[in-house]
């Protein structure tokens, strides 16, 4: 088990924030961009942040749905670009406005453990 405090303070290259589905294509194109400047120094960090209401299942459905587009947009522009997904991940709740994805190189692992 990794220790949230661990992941919050994690040096990413890069931290976007979700606000809504239509920001997802931009965002996409962004990680992947950045992917494949990183793909071959195995140096790829990104960090997600999507948003979060404590005591809103409606607020938390709609984070989900967002993270698998998100997801499922970014796969699909790496298998596009012919290039392997080679990324581990940690979800966790960032702060009490946000739920916190972060995408890293599996060289980095070492920092998390």
């Amino acid at each position: 088990m990794v220790n949230t405090q661990t992941l919050k303070s994690f040096k990413t290259d890069f931290t976007v924030k979700v606000v809504n589905f239509e920001d997802i294509p931009s965002i996409s194109k962004k990680i992947l961009d950045h992917y494949k400047k990183c793909y071959s120094n195995h140096n790829f960090t990104f960090r997600i942040l999507l948003p979060r209401v404590t005591d809103s299942q409606e607020v938390s459905n709609k984070s989900k749905k967002m993270g698998l587009y998100l997801q499922n947009e970014l796969l699909s522009g790496i298998r596009s670009s012919k290039l392997k997904a080679n990324i581990k991940e940690f979800r966790y709740v960032h702060d009490s406005d946000h739920y916190g994805w972060i995408l890293f190189d599996p060289s980095f692992s070492h920092h998390f453990e």
